[in-house]
């Protein structure tokens, strides 16, 4: 392989952070869009799931947020020291396990919509927002770190799949992740994969 390539089916949803990831870091990759998973790609599904990462040296990986620390650890996007990198990972841990899958259940119907309002958005969307007033970084530093980039995919993400949260965290309401957003977005390559990806009629 001559370039990375990176394999998921054509919606946002999980793939969406090592995406973001490879488009930001200006990383020449294929983005393999997956209709379904079938025998040409089954065997190298290690629990027979995407995404799946294949690097220009053989090495295979599947999970969402290995693949992203993965190619993150290749571009010291991980943070500079113990601290750093320790708040890195409790970050994509609160965005995946808690914010992530809150928004997977409220989209599927499991959890009450309310919820959202009265704990996702004053737990973790306004902390977000306070530490980036006080620190400007998630994970503190003088940089950016895969911490702040999980943090715009998921606020981007929020907003796509339940609309009704766009009233409750957009226009103002929290200045330093809109600020945040606009750093990414304001990216070449964020920008470019932005405006290509494909709309499909599962809004995941």
């Amino acid at each position: 392989m001559t370039k990375p390539q990176l394999s998921y089916f054509k919606v946002r949803a999980l793939g969406q952070f090592p995406r973001v990831l490879l488009s930001y870091l200006s990383i020449d990759y294929d983005n393999n869009y997956i209709d379904k998973i079938d025998d040409n790609i089954s065997d190298d599904l290690k629990y027979g799931q995407l995404p799946l990462y294949k690097d220009t040296n053989g090495f295979k990986l599947v999970q969402s947020m290995a693949i992203s620390k993965y190619i993150a650890s290749q571009h010291d996007f991980l943070g500079k020291t113990p601290q750093e990198k320790a708040l890195v990972d409790e970050t994509l841990a609160a965005v995946n396990i808690d914010v992530f899958t809150f928004i997977i259940r409220v989209f599927k119907g499991v959890e009450e919509k309310e919820k959202i309002q009265e704990l996702i958005i004053p737990r973790f969307f306004a902390k977000w927002n306070q530490i980036l007033g006080e620190k400007k970084y998630l994970a503190g530093g003088n940089s950016y770190t895969l911490a702040d980039l999980y943090v715009y995919v998921v606020y981007e993400y929020i907003g796509y799949v339940l609309p009704f949260t766009a009233d409750l965290l957009y226009g103002g309401k929290f200045p330093h992740l809109d600020t945040l957003k606009e750093h990414f977005e304001s990216n070449k390559g964020v920008a470019e994969y932005l405006k290509n990806r494909p709309i499909t009629e599962r809004k995941v």
